[in-house]
Parts: C-alpha cells; structure tokens; sequence
C-alpha cells in the first residue's frame, strides 16, 4: 500500500500551510455524504434565518426579543459550526479528536496506543443495541477515547476494507519514527 493522498481543502489557496508542515493537523477520513447531507441543510437554513432576523431586528423590536432571538441563533450559529469541524485529526506529533461539546488531543511522545474495540451505538447518550468495531486511543492510564472511525459512521464506513484501512493509517501515526 503506497503513501495515503490527502486532500487539500476547498479553500486551501486561502491558508498558505506548507506541505511539510510538521504542526498542521490533518484528517483521517473525509466527511461522508451522510454528514454533509445533513450539515448543507441546516447551514443553509441557519443563514436564512439569521438573514429574516437582521431584517427583522430592523424593524424596530425590543430590546429583550433582539436578545433572546440572538442567544439562540448564536447557539444554533456555533454548533453548526462545530458540526463542520467535527472528526479525528492527525500528525507526526500528536492527535486531536474533536466532538460536538469537547475536544481531546495528546502527543504521541506520551505513549498513546490506537487499538479497534466493540463498541455500541449511541444516539444523545442512549445505546441503541447495534455494536461494531471502533479505533479508540488510549492514554498511560487507561482512558478511552472513542474517535470517528467506526463501521456505520456518518463518514461513511460501511465497509470492513474502509475501517482497516484508517485504522492502520492511524496506527502508523502514532508509532514513533
């Protein structure tokens, strides 16, 4: 298997990164269609509603509706933001994973291994009863931390190949060199 390819963003000509650049963190796996099938939709919608809101704090609202209307579009604006962020990243020195509430990194140097578990399902903390396999990294002392790369994930991992495939990519990362 030769060297995996990643794929510059859409607006890399934006960020001037250097190929080589040993800090810049890069991710393993693509988002899938399902996620973008969901996040295009509600960004969409996110930004008409914050486009009749401006429209509508014009007109001469009060104070106390401007505020409530702009805490929850602020909220709505910052998770769907960080939906578009989610996912696992690596380098050659450490790795961060990032869900929709926290972020987790560590550097390799701190001796973290990267093993495939059974886990279950979970949809808002409630298990579901459907198990697959999940590359989890684990510290020195025994925390878990589950990364994006399961079978059925919203990346697109339906298939065994696929799984193994980032999962040995994530294991060459963070074996020293």
């Amino acid at each position: 298997m030769g060297e995996p390819i990643f794929r510059k963003p859409i607006f890399g000509f934006v960020w001037r990164y250097s190929e080589t650049d040993p800090q810049r963190l890069q991710r393993v796996g693509r988002r899938g269609f399902l996620r973008l099938a969901v996040l295009v939709p509600i960004t969409l919608l996110l930004f008409s509603l914050l486009a009749i809101s401006i429209v509508y704090a014009t007109t001469g609202i009060s104070l106390s509706e401007a505020t409530i209307i702009g805490f929850f579009l602020a909220s709505a604006t910052v998770l769907v933001l960080r939906g578009w962020m989610l996912g696992t990243f690596v380098n050659g020195n450490g790795f961060k994973i990032v869900t929709l509430l926290n972020t987790f990194s560590g550097q390799w140097k701190h001796h973290y291994e990267v093993e495939a578990k059974p886990t279950t399902w979970k949809i808002v903390g409630v298990p579901i009863g459907v198990s697959s396999q999940r590359v989890v990294v684990i510290s020195n002392d025994e925390r878990q931390i589950g990364t994006h790369i399961y079978i059925g994930s919203v990346d697109g991992i339906f298939s065994r190949e696929k799984f193994d495939i980032l999962f040995r990519l994530l294991q060459r990362w963070s074996t020293p060199e």
